[in-house]
């Protein structure tokens, strides 16, 4: 295995690689399918329960895996520091770019580190999900191919898992306690328009690539509800998908085993929602994406 960071842009944001090397025992050619692994955290802060854990678990199953920490401005600038007149490296589209840029990255050198550039998949939790939710219904743009300033068909993702994805995040009052939230997402324009270009479950289009979505009936921070609407859009625009929505559980469950869980009581466990792992590496082997 290799392991390296990059940085990524000009904010602060990072990739982490975990890539699998070929071995003449197996394969001395053989070339890996790729998990782009993107953390939530309210784009306040990036959690590591959904960093190197989930991408452990990956690795494990086969896949070289990259870890993308778009830049923020950290958990104490919101609970001890926050002004609400600074911009914020987390603004739109700030992490979209550099995701972009990071996906473009691991084309650009898929010889070398032994990546099928055909099979990047993105798994993205809760305000990860909705960056990759951005990528997914804006890669095709001219506008964002402009700001990335790479060809386009080198940041196309060929799949998207969203878990428990905030794919409606910005200026939501079903979200009620979480104000800082519209200026971590939009920074000091919080404008309907910018909004609406952060929030992406209504702009799911034909081009967006297979989705594959779990989510808890008990989700107390993003509704379920979204999730249903997620897939009816998915539906509507003839684009593959497959959904899970478990009965019980939490918001931030991650691996939903006590590899991911500090809570009291391993509240964040659950043998039934850590069935995902296996379901979603199934469905990547049902689309092609995996080996």
């Amino acid at each position: 295995m290799e392991y390296f960071t990059k940085m990524i842009g000009d904010k602060g944001a990072k990739a982490t690689f975990y890539l699998q090397t070929p071995n003449a025992e197996i394969d001395s050619t053989r070339k890996y399918p790729v998990v782009v692994i993107v953390p939530g955290g309210a784009y306040f802060w990036t959690s590591w329960r959904e960093m190197e854990p989930v991408a452990l678990d990956f690795l494990g199953k086969g896949f070289s895996c990259v870890v993308m920490e778009y830049a923020t401005e950290g958990r104490d600038f919101y609970t001890k520091n926050f002004d609400p007149t600074k911009e914020v490296v987390s603004a739109f589209p700030n992490p979209l770019i550099d995701l972009a840029k990071t996906i473009a990255l691991l084309r650009q050198n898929a010889a070398t580190w032994a990546l099928d550039a055909a099979k990047v998949n993105l798994v993205g939790f809760s305000a990860g999900g909705n960056l990759i939710g951005q990528l997914g219904v804006y890669w095709d743009t001219d506008w964002l191919e402009e700001l990335v300033g790479k060809s386009k068909t080198l940041y196309a993702p060929n799949s998207l898992c969203i878990a428990y994805g905030a794919t409606l995040m910005a200026k939501q009052p079903l979200l009620k306690g979480f104000e800082q939230l519209d200026h971590a997402t939009l920074g000091v324009d919080k404008s309907q328009k910018r909004a609406d270009l952060a929030n992406v479950l209504d702009k799911i289009n034909e081009k967006t690539p297979p989705t594959f979505i779990w989510h808890t009936t008990k989700d107390a921070i993003v509704p379920v509800k979204t999730a249903l609407k997620l897939g009816l859009n998915l539906e509507e625009n003839g684009v593959p998908y497959e959904m899970h929505i478990y009965q019980n559980g939490p918001h931030g469950l991650s691996l939903a085993d006590q590899r991911t869980d500090g809570s009291a009581k391993y509240a964040k466990s659950s043998a039934q929602v850590a069935t995902w792992t296996k379901l979603y590496c199934n469905w990547l082997a049902e689309n092609g994406l995996a080996f």
